[in-house]
């Protein structure tokens, strides 16, 4: 594997993943498109790769006071069940289904970041009906992606916090801060059945934490205006990348 395509898809995809809470799951999808691993291999190295920026992130947006810990740790214990119960799931399924859910899944979250996209555009105003139950319903969509599928599910975390009429910034950190926990989880119960490729999750991992580490930097250096002009262009993208993704083992 070209040691310098996997710092640079590393060092993209940690960039995006703090800048917007969200698009991990394009781990998966570089891993597995590009690098050719296997679904099952790629979705557990994907988890490991995550780490880094999600750790690197969380460390900068505490400096800067980003992060909501109230929100955050009530969205997280929803989390955490969703990914107990996701990893619960896991002894059930074989390859072929594996590889299902997870394009199922893929094309879930672009259809959720894509409609969160335009509903947003058009300032629309969450009832408050689906501002109180559609947050931990998300939270425990995130935990079950993780648990189930090595995603590190911050798609549904930032729409929920978003629902909570959360800036685009600070969805994005307190995403970043819960995931850590949900991630370590997950490896965890994993770790005896995981599968790493450890070659490339090394120099992924590394262009990853030097991404994320830029993300907060860049998102200081521009202005608010620019900064909200980027996120609005970057999820369509991202929700388009992820279809494609989802649905290629089909086509």
């Amino acid at each position: 594997m070209h040691i310098g395509l996997l710092i640079l898809c590393g060092f993209l995809i940690g960039f995006i993943l703090i800048f917007l809470g969200m698009g991990a799951a394009l781990y998966i999808g570089c891993l597995i498109t590009i690098f050719h691993l296997s679904a099952k291999m790629a979705a557990a190295s994907a988890l490991v790769v995550t780490l880094p920026a999600l750790i690197i992130g969380t460390l900068i947006n505490h400096r800067t006071h980003t992060i909501d810990y109230h929100c955050g740790n009530f969205l997280l214990k929803w989390a955490l069940l969703g990914t107990i119960g996701g990893s619960l799931i896991v002894p059930f399924t074989n390859h072929d289904l594996y590889q299902l859910i997870i394009s199922v899944i893929l094309i879930i979250l672009a259809s959720t970041i894509l409609w969160n996209s335009i509903s947003h555009s058009r300032k629309k105003k969450s009832s408050k009906l689906t501002a109180k139950y559609f947050p931990p319903f998300a939270s425990i969509i995130s935990g079950v992606m993780v648990g189930l599928a090595g995603m590190s599910g911050g798609g549904p975390l930032v729409a929920g916090m978003l629902l909570l009429d959360a800036p685009v910034a600070q969805a994005a950190a307190t995403s970043s801060y819960i995931r850590i926990w949900t991630t370590l989880l997950g490896v965890g119960l994993h770790w005896h059945t995981m599968m790493i490729a450890w070659h490339p999750v090394f120099f992924m991992a590394l262009g990853t934490a030097l991404g994320a580490a830029c993300a907060p930097l860049m998102m200081r250096l521009i202005g608010q205006r620019n900064r909200n002009f980027i996120s609005r262009v970057m999820k369509p993208l991202i929700a388009i990348i992820l279809l494609y993704m989802g649905i290629k083992p089909f086509i």
